[in-house]
């Protein structure tokens, strides 16, 4: 989302722009490899994970538009250039939508659809109503938000077997624990920055602190609990995340580049997944 962080992507103050396609490379990510890890548990690729993949981005997209066109209705007093492109890209994004969910109808029973559709609804109204107030940054939203975007996980899981089996709900909360904890430290990032260029004091928020030594911690009882993979995932996850915080001390990270700091995410992030892959193959033997 335009000047949206709770999708794990560009924290930088918004620059309006004409094309209303999210800009956010890490939440991309974040979409993508919860999706594409469960097909690689599943081993099946039926038709069905066509138009179902296809209404988990355009879901995701649809929310560029109408946060556009909110701000146009509750927040600008003159139409701006990239309103009319807003129009267009919904219009259509919604008729794409329709269809997918149209040959769904075919392969899915209606109360799915029905809930999927819900629940992708109430998100995508709450998103654009934080962000247009502003309130994106909030720690609950983010986990929410982060929760949203693992959930294409289940997506996957329905398309195919239309059910949700037992690896597939550790697949989700893993990735969701994941994703919140690495969105946080990139607003950590980004606030340290600020900080620095204005020669204020800054302190790694408590709360951050805390939901990365919460995954560690579950990390451990995983482990402890017969659960050694999705263990090792939490704690690469926690321990990553743990040491880019403990280095924002230094001037020195602090001048590492937006891009590098997205590239050595993304390799943790995709690390994390293949030892959850990993670890719901071995739930799948035991």
């Amino acid at each position: 989302m335009n000047n949206s962080v709770c999708y794990g992507g560009d924290t930088e103050p918004a620059v309006h722009h004409k094309s209303p396609v999210p800009r956010e490379h890490g939440a991309w990510a974040m979409l993508l490899q919860p999706f594409l890890g469960a097909i690689i548990v599943l081993r099946r690729f039926d038709w069905e994970l066509i138009p179902a993949f296809a209404a988990v981005v355009l879901v995701f997209l649809i929310r560029e538009p109408i946060v556009t066109l909110a701000r146009q209705r509750l927040v600008w007093r003159t139409e701006r250039p990239e309103t009319a492109v807003a129009r267009r890209y919904l219009m259509i994004e919604l008729a794409l939508l329709a269809i997918a969910g149209a040959v769904l109808l075919f392969a899915w029973p209606v109360w799915i659809l029905v809930a999927l559709g819900g629940s992708a609804a109430a998100l995508t109204a709450l998103a654009v109503w934080m962000t247009v107030r502003n309130r994106q940054r909030a720690v609950w939203f983010q986990a929410v938000s982060a929760a949203g975007l693992a959930s294409s996980a289940l997506a996957a899981c329905l398309a195919v077997s239309l059910a949700i089996p037992a690896w597939a709900w550790w697949f989700w909360g893993l990735h969701a624990a994941h994703f919140l904890a690495a969105i946080l430290v990139v607003h950590v990032r980004l606030e340290a920055r600020i900080a620095a260029r204005k020669s204020v004091a800054f302190a790694i928020p408590r709360d951050v602190l805390a939901v990365q030594w919460g995954f560690a911690v579950a990390g451990v009882a995983l482990i402890a609990i017969g659960k050694p993979l999705y263990g090792a995932a939490a704690l690469l996850s926690s321990l990553s995340h743990l040491y880019d915080l403990r280095r924002l001390r230094s001037v020195n990270a602090l001048s590492i580049p937006m891009k590098q700091v997205g590239v050595h995410a993304l390799m943790v992030s995709i690390a994390f997944t293949l030892l959850v892959i990993a670890g719901s193959f071995r739930g799948l033997l035991y």
